[in-house]
């Protein structure tokens, strides 16, 4: 699964909210990080969605942080939802019903786009959190369809 900035930018959100459509460094800046490895890579901010849709519902959900179109092998599209957890300063906030709130209740926000959504669910962490993250994640939440990643993974692991 390979980052595919036109289906990003085509995305049926994006061309309902088109000033929802971001630089992702600037996300990861909103988000508390200071490491910002992108150059024009752009990402529909979900948190902006949610925060200004006219839906009450929808404004008390939680979201992932913003949402890429992905292309797998075959060529086809597929939206990946990402969450920064940048501003953690430690573990004990990581809960399971956190995160399969946000990422249910983002896939509500997604629903009807036309696009599926990848099986994975991307977490990232500040480097110093990251192993500990890991292992709460696989012991605790025990899914292993959240994947967690740094910044530096994560553009490795979808982008180059």
């Amino acid at each position: 699964m390979k980052y595919c900035k036109q289906s990003t930018e085509e995305h049926p959100l994006c061309k309902m909210f088109p000033s929802y459509l971001e630089s992702i460094n600037t996300i990861i800046n909103n988000e508390g990080g200071t490491h910002q490895p992108f150059n024009d890579e752009v990402a529909l901010n979900l948190d902006k969605i949610k925060s200004n849709s006219g839906n009450t519902h929808i404004k008390k959900m939680k979201s992932m942080d913003m949402v890429i179109c992905v292309i797998d092998n075959d060529d086809k599209v597929h939206s990946l939802l990402i969450d920064y957890k940048l501003n953690c300063n430690g573990t004990k906030s990581l809960s399971d019903g956190d995160c399969r709130d946000k990422i249910k209740h983002s896939t509500i926000i997604l629903f009807g786009s036309g696009i599926p959504i990848y099986n994975k669910y991307v977490f990232i962490f500040k480097d110093e959190l990251l192993e500990q993250s890991r292992s709460i994640i696989s012991r605790v939440l025990n899914n292993a369809t959240i994947e967690v990643l740094n910044i530096n993974e994560f553009r490795t692991n979808y982008f180059d």
